[in-house]
Order: C-alpha cells, then sequence, then structure tokens
C-alpha cells in the first residue's frame, strides 16, 4: 500500500503556457537549406495588413533524411495564438497562416515516481494559404507542408 501511495502522490505540475516552440516544414525537397527566417505577426482577420510585429530570429536546421526544416525560436512562443501568421522562407517563399485553433493541453510523462504534466496551448488546425491543415499530433510545434508554400515574385 505505502508503494501505491509513493508513486501516485508524487505528481508535478508545469504551466509552460507554449503555443509553440519549433515549427517543421515538411517535405522539404530541395538540397538548398534556408538561411533567412522571419515570422511576422499580424491583427487576426487584417488580410495582412496591420503588421504587430516580426522575429527574424531563429535556428534553422535542415533534416535531409527526414526532408523536413526544423525552425526554432530563439525564445518559445507563449499563450495563445491571437493573431495571423506569415511565415517567410529565404524572402522568396511563403507561408500565410490563419484561423489558428488552439487550446489548452496536458501532456504528461511517467517517470520512476509520480508524473510530470505539462500544459500548453495546443496548435490543433488552421489554415496555410489557404489550405486547412491538422496540427492535432504535433506537441508543441507547428506543422507545414511544403508544397502549401507560395513563390514571391521579385
Amino acid at each position: 500500500m505505502f508503494i501505491i501511495l509513493l508513486f501516485t502522490s508524487c505528481d508535478e505540475y508545469y504551466n509552460e503556457n507554449y503555443s509553440f516552440n519549433t515549427i517543421l516544414v515538411r517535405e522539404w525537397n530541395s538540397p538548398i537549406c534556408p538561411e533567412k527566417i522571419v515570422l511576422e505577426k499580424y491583427t487576426k482577420n487584417s488580410n495582412f495588413i496591420d503588421l504587430t510585429g516580426k522575429d527574424p530570429d531563429f535556428n534553422i536546421i535542415c533534416d535531409s533524411i527526414n526532408k523536413q526544416i526544423i525552425l526554432s525560436p530563439y525564445f518559445p512562443y507563449i499563450n495563445k495564438i491571437n493573431y495571423d501568421i506569415r511565415l517567410i522562407i529565404n524572402d522568396s517563399l511563403e507561408y500565410k497562416i490563419t484561423d489558428i485553433k488552439s487550446k489548452l493541453d496536458t501532456t504528461h510523462y511517467t517517470f520512476t515516481l509520480g508524473r510530470k504534466y505539462y500544459i500548453n496551448n495546443r496548435i490543433y488546425s488552421m489554415m496555410i494559404n489557404g489550405h486547412k491543415s491538422d496540427n492535432k499530433h504535433a506537441d508543441t510545434n507547428i506543422i507545414i507542408p511544403s508544397e502549401q508554400g507560395h513563390a514571391l515574385k521579385k
């Protein structure tokens, strides 16, 4: 009885409040690894007119084995996303992300003594350049299929 109480009484809760800490651009079939990433924030439903912020600070990892780009902001985005996002890769490819739907979600990890619970604002769906995208199983990531990008004219 003591052992059972010991294992069930050691639960820990962490309210990280992350919305995302990584963007994964999947099916990246280009041998070129991006050098520049800019994430722009716009007032929700402003048709990308009312710019409210810009973030060019991303760590970029090209994973040629899994054919994806891993974009990690230097600081995770916290709180619920209540704005539209425009992601620009190398000044030539853009992803306009709108209709972002998220909910508070709890993930647990079991350890030897009890469990750890992490509470985050998980993004479960969005529109990417007019295409509905399911993001249910992405934890605190945003998953973007590369073929949904629009080429920018120069």
